[in-house]
C-alpha cells in the first residue's frame, strides 16, 4: 500500500477497538441492546448516563466512518479487477465471514450467553437457527450493509458507463457542510418515524442509514477528487470545536424533555427528543471525522510491526469480539466492583484478547485468503 494511506488503515484499527469498547459500554449501562448486560439498567444512574453519551458520540461517526474508508478504494479494486472480479472478491471477503457469523459464532455465542442452563445447543438450533425464528447477524450487519453498497456501485457503474464526465469537486466548504448536517438530521428523523433507531429489516438499522449512505458516496468520491489531501486546516478546527461543543447539547435536551424522571423515547417517532436526537449526529459525526482524518494523517500516517500486525488482524477481531466480550464479562459477573470498573477492565481484556485470538485464527490454513 501507498505510504500516504496508512494512516487510513490506522484509524481503521482506532475504529476496531472502538467497536469492543462501544459493545462493553452497552454490557455495563449504556442504552442499547447487547448479547449479555450485567448491569440493571432500570434506574438511571451517573454510570449509566456516562456511557450512553460515550455510545452516542460514538455511534454518530464510527460505523459511517467504516463505510467511508471501505468505499475509498472500491474505485480502485473496480477499475483493476472489473465489474465480475470486483463482485467476486467482495462475496469471498464478505459473504463467508458473513455466513460463518451468521450460522456459527453468533448463535453459539447467544446460546452460550442466555440459554445453556436451559436448552441443549441442538435444540437451540433446531428452534431458533434452522428455523430462521431469529436473525443472527450481529456486528455483521456492515458486511451485509456493505455487500448491498457493492452491487449499488456495480449497477451505477454499469449504467454511466462512458456517460459521466471528469469534474472537479471542490472539498465541501463550512456552508456546504451545515446544509448537509441539517438535511442528514432531518432525513434520519423521516426515516425513524417508520424505523426507530434499533430496528430493521435483516437487523439493518435503519435509521442511521442516512449518514452511512452519505458517507460511502463520500468515500467514493474523495478518492477520485483526491479530497484526504485537500482538508482545510482551519475547517477542520472549527469542526471539531462544533462536535466538542454539540457533545453535551443531547443530555442537556433530554434531562429539560423529563428524561430524568424516565420519559426517553429519543430513538424515534415525532417528538421533540426524537427530532433533537436526529439533528444532534450529523454534527457530531462530521467534526469528528474531520478531526481523525486529518489527525490521523499528520500524525500516523506511517507503520511499525505492531501497527501492521493490529491492522492486519483488524477484520478478524471485528468478527470475533462478540463471544469474547461476553466470556469475560462472564468472568467477572458477581465480582463486587463498580460497573464503571469492569467495564474498563472487562474492555482492555477484550481488545488484547480479541487481536491475540485473531492472529491465532490467520494461522490457520486458507484463512487469509478470506481474513
Amino acid at each position: 500500500m501507498n505510504k500516504r494511506l496508512f494512516f487510513l488503515d490506522n484509524i481503521r484499527i482506532f475504529l476496531t477497538i472502538l467497536v469492543i469498547i462501544f459493545h462493553t459500554s452497552i454490557a455495563y449501562g449504556a442504552a442499547g441492546s447487547w448479547i449479555l448486560e450485567d448491569v440493571d439498567k432500570s434506574e438511571i444512574n451517573a454510570t449509566i448516563v456516562l456511557l450512553t453519551i460515550f455510545t452516542a458520540v460514538c455511534q454518530s461517526f464510527f460505523m459511517g466512518l467504516f463505510f467511508f474508508i471501505s468505499s475509498y478504494f472500491f474505485p480502485i479494486s473496480y477499475e483493476r479487477k472489473g465489474a465480475v472480479q470486483f463482485l467476486r472478491g467482495r462475496l469471498v471477503r464478505l459473504g463467508i465471514p458473513l455466513l460463518i457469523y451468521y450460522f456459527v459464532i453468533g448463535p453459539m455465542t447467544v446460546w452460550f450467553a442466555k440459554f445453556r442452563d436451559h436448552q441443549t445447543l441442538v435444540q437451540f438450533y433446531k428452534d431458533n437457527v434452522w428455523s430462521f425464528r431469529w436473525t443472527f447477524f450481529g456486528p455483521t450487519w456492515f458486511l451485509e450493509a456493505s455487500i448491498f453498497f457493492a452491487l449499488f456501485y456495480i449497477l451505477f457503474r454499469f449504467i454511466t458507463k462512458g456517460r459521466l464526465k471528469k469534474k472537479s469537486i471542490l472539498f465541501p466548504n463550512g456552508k456546504t457542510l451545515v446544509a448537509v448536517a441539517f438535511a442528514l438530521g432531518l432525513i434520519a428523523f423521516v426515516v425513524r418515524l417508520v424505523y426507530p433507531t434499533g430496528t430493521g429489516p435483516l437487523e439493518l438499522q435503519l435509521g442511521y442509514f442516512p449518514s452511512y449512505i452519505l458517507l460511502f458516496i463520500a468515500g467514493i468520491i474523495a478518492q477520485k477528487q483526491g479530497w484526504l489531501e485537500q482538508i482545510p486546516e482551519k475547517l477542520q478546527r472549527i469542526w471539531t470545536w462544533v462536535a466538542i461543543g454539540m457533545i453535551p447539547v443531547l443530555p442537556l435536551g433530554l434531562i429539560l424533555t423529563g428524561g430524568l424522571e424516565g420519559d426517553i423515547h429519543f430513538e424515534g417517532g415525532f417528538n421533540i427528543q426524537a427530532l433533537l436526537y436526529a439533528m444532534w449526529e450529523p454534527f457530531i459525526c462530521l467534526g469528528i471525522i474531520l478531526f481523525l482524518l486529518s489527525f490521523f494523517q499528520r500524525r500516523f500516517n506511517k507503520t511499525n510491526r505492531l501497527s501492521k500486525w493490529l491492522s492486519e488482524n483488524a477484520y478478524t477481531v471485528y468478527l470475533i469480539h462478540p463471544p469474547i466480550i461476553v466470556g469475560w464479562t462472564l468472568a467477572f459477573h458477581g465480582i463486587g466492583l463498580p460497573a464503571i470498573v469492569k467495564w474498563i477492565i472487562v474492555s482492555a481484556l477484550s481488545v488484547c484478547a480479541c487481536f491475540i485470538v485473531a492472529s491465532a485464527i490467520r494461522a490457520l490454513p486458507y484463512v487469509r485468503r478470506v481474513l
